[in-house]
């Protein structure tokens, strides 16, 4: 009888698995395929960064991934839910309870201030005024942001901005966090400072962190790389393992 690895963990079961996506858009009389049946395991509580040049189809990968558009064929399993037949309503009820976005535009209200903007999808979630207070005043200082807890985006910086977005999706708890060029607005510093917060959500809080970038700086903070060049995955590596990915990516119907 065989004898189990002394030194390998058991393999856990994704958190995401896309199978054969395929996604075309029409410009003028032009049909430009985008993604064609591309498929992707993704392991919950890490970070795992899907890389490469502008218009390679990462951002479209990510968007369909969290059920923020449809594919034109193939199939997305998030944690254990099929997403591919689900109509709009329900696809809405899953981000707001599972998932937290973090883009490149920060996607913040104007009129609202730091901690507002933090306790809105609280307010969506059903959560009490006084426990949405907390767990937003908690997210900011997750962050190092509850000294501008006051503050509307006017008064912010791009990097503030980007950490009261992080913040947002954090106060929610998300089991998925979705993050699109989330460093290509900042500076140097800035940038360095968002990277680290994602590194730190999926391994303190057990998220699972999709991040989408042309940024080489996030390479050296991910748990795994995924190198997307054409609408495809050229390559794929991990930082360091205690099992065989690509015996996990055949089991899973990934990336061969």
């Amino acid at each position: 009888m065989d004898q189990p690895h002394p030194h390998r963990n058991p393999m856990p079961a994704p958190a995401l698995v896309a199978t054969d996506i395929s996604k075309s858009f029409i410009s003028g009389i032009v049909k430009i395929q985008v993604l064609n049946k591309l498929s992707l395991s993704v392991l919950p509580a890490e970070l795992t960064l899907i890389a490469g040049p502008s218009g390679c189809g990462k951002s479209t990968l990510l968007s369909i991934m969290s059920g923020l558009q449809y594919s034109d064929g193939g199939k997305v399993v998030a944690l254990g839910e099929d997403l591919t037949g689900a109509s709009m309503g329900e696809l809405e009820k899953f981000r707001l309870r599972h998932t937290g976005f973090v883009f490149q535009g920060f996607n913040l209200f104007t009129a609202l201030t730091a901690i507002e903007q933090v306790e809105l999808p609280l307010n969506y979630l059903g959560v009490g005024k006084h426990e949405a207070h907390e767990r937003a005043l908690e997210a900011l200082r997750e962050v190092d942001l509850s000294h501008r807890a006051n503050q509307f985006p006017a008064e912010l910086s791009g990097g503030e901005k980007q950490r009261v977005a992080i913040a947002r999706a954090l106060a929610k708890k998300p089991q998925l966090l979705f993050a699109d060029e989330p460093t290509s607005a900042l500076d140097a510093s800035s940038g360095s400072t968002v990277i680290n917060l994602l590194h730190k959500i999926a391994r303190e809080h057990r998220t699972t962190v999709l991040c989408v970038s042309h940024d080489p700086r996030l390479i050296q903070h991910a748990d795994r790389v995924l190198a997307m060049e054409d609408g495809e995955i050229r390559r794929d590596w991990r930082t360091e393992s205690d099992f065989d990915i690509n015996e996990h990516l055949h089991a899973t119907k990934g990336i061969h």
